[in-house]
């Protein structure tokens, strides 16, 4: 067995304290265990870093990056990418939630 996730979940991030929760925990939920979850946030000016910063500390899968200088959304997805260890990546939104078989029926 590699080293590396089979699935890197990128999830970039700018004040979403009301959602980002959810879009982790469905995340977490998967069906299909052998993945890393990146969380990049984008400078965020409310508690969003700080529930991310939660689940990192409960899951080794999850790593949590904090840009230094706000990059925008685009810039921000492939600041995301390159923190990326996977053989595949995956966008997941911070205002979003998955079904638990989502990313197993998408490497199929």
């Amino acid at each position: 067995m590699s080293n590396y996730p089979t699935i890197s979940v990128l999830m970039t991030a700018y004040n979403r304290e009301k959602y980002i929760q959810e879009a982790i925990e469905s995340v977490l939920a998967s069906s299909y265990k052998d993945f890393e979850l990146v969380i990049v946030d984008d400078c965020s000016s409310d508690k969003t870093v700080e529930i991310a910063k939660q689940y990192e500390a409960k899951d080794n899968r999850v790593k949590v990056f904090v840009n230094e200088k706000n990059l925008g959304d685009y810039p921000n997805r492939n600041k995301a990418a390159s923190y990326a260890t996977g053989h595949y990546i995956m966008y997941v939104d911070s205002d979003d939630f998955i079904l638990e078989n989502h990313i197993e029926t998408s490497l199929t």
